[in-house]
C-alpha cells in the first residue's frame, strides 16, 4: 500500500514537472517594425536635417496578432521635439489613439517614450505618423519601388503616407509613396 502511494505521488510529481516545464511563460518580444526599413540593402539614404516645410509622414499598418503598443519612438538626423501620433485608421475618419511629443536629444539615435498602453486588434487598420521637418529619405537603388504590403514580424506594413503639414496639428496624410520612404517613426508593439 505504501509503494502504491509512493508510485502515485511519483507519477503526479512527474506530470506536474512536465506541465510546468512545457508551459510557455515567456512574453512576446517587443517589435519595432518601421525602423527595419533602415536595415534594407540596396537603398540610398538622403539625410535631411532641416527641410523648408514640415511634413506629416509615417506608415499605415495592421497587426497579424492582437496586442498592445506601449511606446512611441523616433530616429532623426536632428534634435528637438517632434509630435508622434498613433491613429485608428479603420473608419472613414481617422481617430487619434495616442499622441506624444518625443524629444530627439541626440541626432541619429532612436528615442522611445512610454505611453499608456493602447490595445490593438488583429487585422484592424492603424497608422503612425510624425510631424517633422527632418527625415531620412530612402530610395531603392535603380529606382525600384518599395513593395507594399510588407510583413515585418507580426505587423503588415500597408503603405508609407506623407503630406506637407506646416500647422502644429497632426493630420493623417492620404498620399502614399512607394518610391521613397522615411522610416523615422516607430512603435514598441507586443503581441498577445
Amino acid at each position: 500500500m505504501m509503494q502504491s502511494r509512493l508510485f502515485s505521488f511519483a507519477v503526479l510529481l512527474s506530470i506536474s514537472v512536465l506541465f510546468f516545464c512545457c508551459t510557455d511563460n515567456t512574453d512576446s518580444p517587443p517589435e519595432s517594425p518601421f525602423f527595419e526599413f533602415l536595415e534594407e540593402t540596396a537603398v540610398t539614404i538622403d539625410t535631411v536635417e532641416q527641410a523648408s516645410d514640415t511634413w506629416e509622414y509615417g506608415f499605415t499598418f495592421s497587426p497579424f496578432k492582437s496586442g498592445k503598443i506601449s511606446q512611441l519612438g523616433i530616429k532623426l538626423p536632428a534634435t528637438g521635439n517632434f509630435t508622434v501620433t498613433l491613429w485608428d485608421n479603420s473608419g472613414q475618419i481617422p481617430v487619434v489613439l495616442a499622441s506624444k511629443v518625443v524629444n530627439s536629444a541626440t541626432q541619429h539615435e532612436a528615442t522611445f517614450n512610454d505611453i499608456p498602453e493602447v490595445a490593438v486588434v488583429q487585422g484592424k487598420k492603424y497608422a503612425l505618423t510624425i510631424l517633422a521637418n527632418s527625415f531620412y529619405r530612402l530610395s531603392k537603388t535603380g529606382n525600384d519601388k518599395f513593395i507594399f504590403p510588407k510583413t515585418v514580424g507580426n505587423i503588415l506594413v500597408e503603405s508609407f503616407v506623407e503630406s506637407v503639414n506646416n500647422t502644429i496639428a497632426a493630420s493623417l496624410p492620404t498620399a502614399t509613396n512607394d518610391t521613397r520612404v522615411a522610416p523615422c517613426v516607430d512603435v514598441i508593439f507586443i503581441a498577445d
